[in-house]
């Protein structure tokens, strides 16, 4: 959640918009959890306007301008996010991922037996 949290802020600042206090991240980060920033990205487009961007001195941004318009997104379900690592990793760069995560745990594990044998 608190990913989605630096996620909002960072969209909502590059589309010129300003988090102040009155606005709810963590509100956002809760209900937007299952969304990827796609979806995200175009509810900070829809909400920061021209003439919203010029109104944000009277009337700063809040939580619920964002929250109205995230249901008409569509989340990312479970079993399509399983579905699509499944693919990716069958790919060639999936697969050199996969073998430098591996890589990269075997270091660790080696690492920390060094460790304990030195005791």
């Amino acid at each position: 959640m608190q990913h989605s949290r630096v996620t909002w802020q960072r969209l909502i600042q590059k589309h010129g918009g300003t988090v102040g206090h009155g606005l709810d991240l963590s509100a956002l980060a809760t209900v937007s959890d299952g969304y990827s920033q796609g979806p995200m990205a175009q509810v900070v487009r829809a909400v920061l306007t021209e003439r919203r961007i010029l109104q944000l001195p009277r009337r700063p941004l809040r939580a619920e301008e964002f929250l109205q318009l995230l249901p008409k997104a569509d989340p990312v379900y479970p079993e399509e996010e399983k579905m699509l690592q499944d693919w990716y990793l069958k790919t060639p760069l999936g697969k050199r991922w996969l073998k430098a995560t591996e890589e990269q745990v075997e270091g660790k594990e080696m690492q920390g037996k060094k460790k304990k044998g030195r005791k």
